[in-house]
């Protein structure tokens, strides 16, 4: 079954990491979301979240647990908090820029699909200030 996983980027200062899609992006072309996307084949969830985030902002991101495992269109989503390792460096083909938001600036930006309700739960649980 293919799916999407995503890496939740917290800093010290507890912002989040946004990237804004290309413009010619197939699905929330200019939106921002959480680095991440489709499975390839064979691929785990958790490996899935590793290589997107290394692919599309050149971090190294080891997953501890998934915050939110929901589903869009046919394909089932997850979303996983973990650790990250080095310097940011987007990835141009899929990422028009990235930068952090607290809470409050990120519920202000055009968010793709279930972005907003992960940005609401790291929030609760006060992951994120």
């Amino acid at each position: 079954m293919k799916y999407t996983a995503s890496g939740i980027i917290i800093n010290k200062d507890k912002k989040i990491l946004l990237i804004q899609r290309t413009d010619t992006a197939k699905e929330f072309p200019g939106f921002w979301d959480l680095p991440g996307g489709k499975s390839e084949k064979g691929e785990s969830p958790e490996e899935t979240a590793i290589r997107e985030v290394k692919e599309e902002v050149n971090l190294d991101f080891k997953p501890s647990e998934i915050l939110i495992a929901t589903k869009y269109k046919n394909l089932k989503e997850y979303k996983f908090t973990g650790k990250w390792t080095g310097s940011i460096i987007p990835q141009k083909s899929e990422v028009k820029d990235y930068r952090w938001f607290s809470y409050k600036d990120a519920i202000n930006i055009p968010l793709s699909f279930n972005c907003k309700k992960v940005i609401g739960v790291l929030k609760e649980k006060e992951l994120i200030s």
